[in-house]
């Protein structure tokens, strides 16, 4: 099998594994995948991973020359991985796993695999990327076929050897551990469990996966105080758009009238409360400002926090 990124020109068959198609077979937890029911897992790496061990693999497969993906990403890397070299794949299993669960979650399971999340999206940055004059004004589809056959000739050193690239995970590690170390004194943390709602409250501006890391729900409130209010953000982890096994701790639902109810409530300036959507994969609310930075609100927390709470636990 071979590695072919996904366009509208690209014949049948074909493996799609991570995103989803129309035509071919497909392996993936985005919404709307064709998975077999026995392959289903949380990441699709894992679910690739399923494969490789499934005696029907082959008969499966055959006549399938072509595995191929929509979209680049670390579980999607991975799992074209996996599909293309399953045996070699296997051998780094624990590893794969993890590094899919940061990327796609936002879940921190290992400093290694927070680091090869790292490395694989910073190859994606036209101003950090070590092949960047190769993929900086190209099309999507020859970027992303680029980015995948650099990667997947990387691999499996990669895997471990991460850490090499100190230039392109240095300071978004650093920001992270920063805020794990400091977050038990300049935070609090309260859990609503009938509402699947975790609040945390924060005196200073926390690392947004420090921030999910200590929480026990997939619904977080987070509440900075700054000068001038509150900067608020209503999250919903990434973790509940997918179609996963596990089903998430608290599932998302349309915040468009909340926004307008605080709208409505909000005394200062110089900002409107905005709902991403909740298809969108960042679903969050927030006070949004000109140019679209998150702002103070002038709404009290307890106001705030007991009417998300109180909306939540009907959605529970």
């Amino acid at each position: 099998m071979i590695f072919a990124f996904h366009d509208p020109g690209l014949k049948e068959p074909f493996l799609c594994v991570d995103g989803v198609v129309e035509g071919g077979l497909n392996v993936s937890h985005w919404p709307g995948n064709r998975t077999p029911k026995h392959l289903k897992a949380d990441t699709t790496t894992e679910m690739v991973l399923k494969l490789a061990r499934d005696p029907g693999r082959d008969d499966w497969l055959r006549g399938i020359p072509i595995v191929t993906n929509n979209h680049f990403d670390t579980d999607g890397l991975l799992s074209v991985y996996g599909a293309l070299r399953p045996e070699e794949a296997l051998r780094h299993e624990r590893a794969l796993v993890q590094a899919a669960r940061t990327g796609d979650f936002e879940e921190f399971t290992t400093p290694e695999a927070f680091k090869l999340d790292a490395v694989v999206t910073a190859f994606d940055d036209d101003g950090r990327s070590p092949v960047a004059s190769e993929i900086r004004g190209r099309p999507q589809y020859e970027r992303y076929e680029i980015l995948y056959d650099r990667l997947l000739d990387m691999m499996p050193d990669l895997i471990s050897g991460a850490a090499r690239y100190k230039e392109l995970w240095a300071d978004a590690f650093a920001s992270l551990i920063r805020s794990l170390m400091r977050i038990g004194d300049v935070a609090r943390v309260r859990e609503h469990a009938a509402a699947r709602l975790t609040v945390i409250e924060a005196s200073e501006p926390l690392d947004r996966m420090a921030r999910f890391n200590v929480a026990r729900h997939h619904r977080v409130l987070t509440a900075t105080r700054m000068d001038g209010g509150c900067i608020y953000e209503m999250a919903f982890r990434i973790f509940s758009w997918f179609d996963t096994l596990t089903p998430p701790r608290g599932g998302r639902f349309d915040l468009q009238e909340v926004a307008a109810e605080f709208n409505a409530q909000e005394t200062a300036g110089g900002g409107r409360w905005t709902y991403t959507g909740s298809d969108s994969l960042d679903a969050r609310l927030y006070r949004a400002g000109p140019e679209g930075e998150p702002v103070p609100s002038s709404l009290p927390l307890p106001d705030v926090e007991e009417h998300l709470t109180r909306i939540c636990a009907a959605r529970s």
